[in-house]
Protein backbone atom coordinates (compact mmCIF):
# COMPACT_ATOMS: atom_id res chain seq x y z
CA UNK A 1 0.00 0.00 0.00
CA UNK A 2 1.42 3.37 -1.04
CA UNK A 3 0.67 6.71 0.60
CA UNK A 4 1.64 10.10 -0.79
CA UNK A 5 1.97 12.82 1.84
CA UNK A 6 5.60 13.97 1.73
CA UNK A 7 4.89 16.58 -0.92
CA UNK A 8 7.81 18.74 -2.04
CA UNK A 9 6.23 22.14 -2.65
CA UNK A 10 7.82 24.23 -5.38
CA UNK A 11 7.37 27.83 -6.36
CA UNK A 12 4.87 27.63 -9.22
CA UNK A 13 4.21 29.80 -12.24
CA UNK A 14 1.63 29.60 -15.03
CA UNK A 15 0.71 32.28 -17.55
CA UNK A 16 -2.82 30.97 -18.11
CA UNK A 17 -4.21 31.07 -14.56
CA UNK A 18 -7.74 32.44 -14.46
CA UNK A 19 -8.28 35.84 -12.85
CA UNK A 20 -9.15 35.37 -9.19
CA UNK A 21 -7.54 31.93 -9.05
CA UNK A 22 -4.12 31.06 -7.65
CA UNK A 23 -1.78 28.38 -9.00
CA UNK A 24 -0.64 27.63 -5.43
CA UNK A 25 -4.14 26.37 -4.60
CA UNK A 26 -2.94 22.97 -5.91
CA UNK A 27 -1.05 22.64 -2.61
CA UNK A 28 -4.05 23.60 -0.46
CA UNK A 29 -5.77 20.70 1.36
CA UNK A 30 -9.18 22.18 0.50
CA UNK A 31 -9.91 20.82 -2.96
CA UNK A 32 -12.55 23.48 -3.54
CA UNK A 33 -9.64 25.94 -3.75
CA UNK A 34 -8.50 24.46 -7.03
CA UNK A 35 -6.42 26.29 -9.63
CA UNK A 36 -8.54 27.33 -12.63
CA UNK A 37 -7.10 28.16 -16.04
CA UNK A 38 -8.35 29.97 -19.12
CA UNK A 39 -6.86 27.53 -21.61
CA UNK A 40 -7.35 23.91 -22.71
CA UNK A 41 -3.56 23.55 -22.80
CA UNK A 42 -1.62 24.60 -19.69
CA UNK A 43 2.08 24.73 -18.85
CA UNK A 44 3.07 24.94 -15.18
CA UNK A 45 6.65 25.67 -14.21
CA UNK A 46 8.02 24.76 -10.79
CA UNK A 47 11.31 25.57 -9.08
CA UNK A 48 12.75 24.51 -5.71
CA UNK A 49 15.26 26.31 -3.53
CA UNK A 50 17.43 23.18 -3.56
CA UNK A 51 17.44 19.74 -5.16
CA UNK A 52 14.68 17.46 -3.87
CA UNK A 53 14.09 13.72 -4.13
CA UNK A 54 11.12 12.69 -6.28
CA UNK A 55 9.76 9.29 -7.26
CA UNK A 56 6.04 9.94 -7.84
CA UNK A 57 3.67 12.33 -9.59
CA UNK A 58 0.02 12.54 -8.55
CA UNK A 59 -2.66 14.70 -10.16
CA UNK A 60 -5.96 14.99 -8.32
CA UNK A 61 -9.37 16.32 -9.26
CA UNK A 62 -8.58 17.69 -12.70
CA UNK A 63 -10.46 17.71 -16.01
CA UNK A 64 -7.23 17.32 -17.96
CA UNK A 65 -7.15 14.32 -20.28
CA UNK A 66 -3.35 13.96 -20.50
CA UNK A 67 -0.18 15.15 -18.79
CA UNK A 68 3.54 15.46 -19.47
CA UNK A 69 6.23 15.98 -16.83
CA UNK A 70 9.60 17.29 -17.97
CA UNK A 71 12.72 17.47 -15.78
CA UNK A 72 16.46 17.49 -16.42
CA UNK A 73 16.50 13.79 -15.56
CA UNK A 74 13.56 12.45 -17.55
CA UNK A 75 10.29 13.05 -19.37
CA UNK A 76 7.12 11.06 -18.63
CA UNK A 77 3.58 11.35 -19.94
CA UNK A 78 0.24 9.61 -19.67
CA UNK A 79 -3.53 9.75 -19.59
CA UNK A 80 -5.44 11.28 -16.67
CA UNK A 81 -7.85 8.79 -15.13
CA UNK A 82 -10.80 9.31 -12.81
CA UNK A 83 -10.28 11.57 -9.82
CA UNK A 84 -6.66 10.75 -9.10
CA UNK A 85 -3.86 9.91 -11.52
CA UNK A 86 -0.65 8.38 -10.16
CA UNK A 87 2.61 7.98 -12.06
CA UNK A 88 5.29 6.15 -10.07
CA UNK A 89 8.71 6.75 -11.57
CA UNK A 90 11.03 3.79 -12.05
CA UNK A 91 13.62 5.31 -9.73
CA UNK A 92 14.19 8.24 -7.40
CA UNK A 93 15.50 11.34 -9.14
CA UNK A 94 16.80 14.63 -7.77
CA UNK A 95 15.45 17.80 -9.36
CA UNK A 96 15.44 21.52 -8.70
CA UNK A 97 12.83 22.41 -11.32
CA UNK A 98 10.16 20.88 -13.55
CA UNK A 99 7.63 21.65 -16.26
CA UNK A 100 4.16 20.11 -16.11
CA UNK A 101 1.98 20.26 -19.22
CA UNK A 102 -1.73 19.47 -19.11
CA UNK A 103 -4.10 19.02 -22.05
CA UNK A 104 -7.88 18.81 -22.05
CA UNK A 105 -11.10 19.44 -23.96
CA UNK A 106 -12.30 22.40 -21.90
CA UNK A 107 -10.60 25.18 -19.92
CA UNK A 108 -8.61 23.27 -17.33
CA UNK A 109 -8.64 23.07 -13.57
CA UNK A 110 -6.40 21.20 -11.14
CA UNK A 111 -7.28 20.42 -7.54
CA UNK A 112 -4.14 18.73 -6.21
CA UNK A 113 -0.53 18.32 -7.30
CA UNK A 114 1.86 15.91 -5.59
CA UNK A 115 5.47 15.65 -6.66
CA UNK A 116 7.63 13.95 -4.06
CA UNK A 117 8.39 10.55 -2.53
CA UNK A 118 5.81 7.91 -1.75
CA UNK A 119 5.84 5.95 1.49
CA UNK A 120 5.22 2.20 1.32
CA UNK A 121 3.23 0.90 4.27
CA UNK A 122 3.48 -2.71 5.46
CA UNK A 123 1.29 -5.28 3.75
CA UNK A 124 -2.09 -5.84 5.36
CA UNK A 125 -4.06 -9.07 5.50
CA UNK A 126 -6.31 -9.82 2.53
CA UNK A 127 -9.49 -8.65 4.24
CA UNK A 128 -9.71 -4.93 3.44
CA UNK A 129 -13.03 -3.17 3.81
CA UNK A 130 -14.12 -0.65 1.21
CA UNK A 131 -17.35 1.19 1.90
CA UNK A 132 -19.43 4.28 1.35
CA UNK A 133 -20.40 6.61 4.17
CA UNK A 134 -23.87 8.06 3.58
CA UNK A 135 -24.06 11.63 4.84
CA UNK A 136 -27.67 12.44 4.03
CA UNK A 137 -30.13 13.64 6.64
CA UNK A 138 -33.45 11.85 6.94
CA UNK A 139 -36.54 12.33 9.08
CA UNK A 140 -40.25 11.49 8.98
CA UNK A 141 -43.27 13.75 9.08
CA UNK A 142 -46.08 13.17 11.55
CA UNK A 143 -47.88 11.25 8.82
CA UNK A 144 -44.89 9.03 8.09
CA UNK A 145 -43.66 10.80 4.95
CA UNK A 146 -39.91 10.48 4.53
CA UNK A 147 -38.13 13.83 4.47
CA UNK A 148 -34.50 13.78 3.45
CA UNK A 149 -31.58 15.88 2.25
CA UNK A 150 -29.04 14.19 0.01
CA UNK A 151 -25.38 15.00 0.60
CA UNK A 152 -22.21 13.87 -1.11
CA UNK A 153 -21.29 10.35 -0.05
CA UNK A 154 -17.74 9.67 1.09
CA UNK A 155 -15.73 6.53 0.40
CA UNK A 156 -13.99 4.75 3.25
CA UNK A 157 -11.28 2.11 3.50
CA UNK A 158 -9.92 0.10 6.40
CA UNK A 159 -7.30 -2.61 6.90
CA UNK A 160 -6.04 -4.92 9.62
CA UNK A 161 -2.45 -5.78 10.37
CA UNK A 162 -2.29 -9.19 12.03
CA UNK A 163 1.48 -9.48 12.46
CA UNK A 164 3.85 -6.53 12.30
CA UNK A 165 7.58 -6.60 12.94
CA UNK A 166 9.08 -3.85 15.07
CA UNK A 167 10.38 -2.14 11.91
CA UNK A 168 6.94 -2.27 10.25
CA UNK A 169 5.26 -0.89 13.38
CA UNK A 170 7.74 2.00 13.41
CA UNK A 171 6.90 2.81 9.76
CA UNK A 172 3.20 2.96 10.57
CA UNK A 173 3.72 5.02 13.71
CA UNK A 174 5.88 7.52 11.83
CA UNK A 175 3.20 7.86 9.16
CA UNK A 176 0.38 8.28 11.69
CA UNK A 177 2.34 10.81 13.74
CA UNK A 178 3.00 12.88 10.63
CA UNK A 179 -0.49 13.07 9.11
CA UNK A 180 -2.60 12.26 12.22
CA UNK A 181 -6.30 12.58 11.31
CA UNK A 182 -6.16 16.15 9.99
CA UNK A 183 -3.84 16.11 6.95
CA UNK A 184 -5.50 15.02 3.69
CA UNK A 185 -3.26 12.99 1.39
CA UNK A 186 -3.44 10.32 -1.30
CA UNK A 187 -3.64 6.63 -0.43
CA UNK A 188 -3.28 3.87 -3.00
CA UNK A 189 -4.41 0.62 -1.36
CA UNK A 190 -3.83 -1.75 -4.31
CA UNK A 191 -1.38 -0.41 -6.87
CA UNK A 192 -1.90 -3.47 -9.09
CA UNK A 193 -5.69 -3.23 -9.29
CA UNK A 194 -6.54 0.45 -9.07
CA UNK A 195 -9.74 -0.13 -11.04
CA UNK A 196 -11.13 -2.20 -8.15
CA UNK A 197 -9.67 -0.17 -5.29
CA UNK A 198 -9.07 3.31 -6.74
CA UNK A 199 -6.72 5.76 -5.02
CA UNK A 200 -8.37 8.13 -2.55
CA UNK A 201 -7.69 11.62 -1.27
CA UNK A 202 -8.36 10.90 2.38
CA UNK A 203 -7.56 11.38 6.04
CA UNK A 204 -7.03 8.77 8.73
CA UNK A 205 -10.38 8.34 10.45
CA UNK A 206 -9.18 6.50 13.57
CA UNK A 207 -9.64 8.50 16.74
CA UNK A 208 -7.16 6.21 18.49
CA UNK A 209 -4.36 4.18 16.90
CA UNK A 210 -2.69 1.40 18.86
CA UNK A 211 -0.37 -1.44 17.94
CA UNK A 212 -0.57 -3.98 20.79
CA UNK A 213 2.18 -6.56 21.12
CA UNK A 214 1.24 -10.07 20.09
CA UNK A 215 1.29 -12.83 22.69
CA UNK A 216 4.29 -14.60 21.26
CA UNK A 217 8.09 -14.48 21.60
CA UNK A 218 9.86 -11.63 19.87
CA UNK A 219 8.69 -8.12 19.07
CA UNK A 220 5.60 -8.51 16.87
CA UNK A 221 2.46 -6.41 16.90
CA UNK A 222 -0.99 -6.05 15.34
CA UNK A 223 -3.38 -3.18 14.74
CA UNK A 224 -5.70 -1.51 12.26
CA UNK A 225 -6.09 1.70 10.29
CA UNK A 226 -9.04 3.30 8.53
CA UNK A 227 -9.43 6.25 6.16
CA UNK A 228 -12.27 8.47 4.96
CA UNK A 229 -12.39 10.41 1.72
CA UNK A 230 -11.62 14.13 2.03
CA UNK A 231 -13.12 16.05 -0.87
Amino acid sequence: MNVYYENEKAGLLSSSTKAGSNINFVYDPMLELRADFISKSVTIGGRYEDYVAVDSLCLGYTNATSYELITEELEVSGICRDRITIHDLKETIFINSFILRLEGLDPLYLGHLFLGKKVILPRFIVEPKYGINLRGEVSHSSGGQVLGIKRNKLSSFSVNYKRLSLEEKNILESYVNEVQNVQPHIIDPYTEVRQEFPPMYATISNSNVTFPKRNEPGFYYNGSLSWQEAR
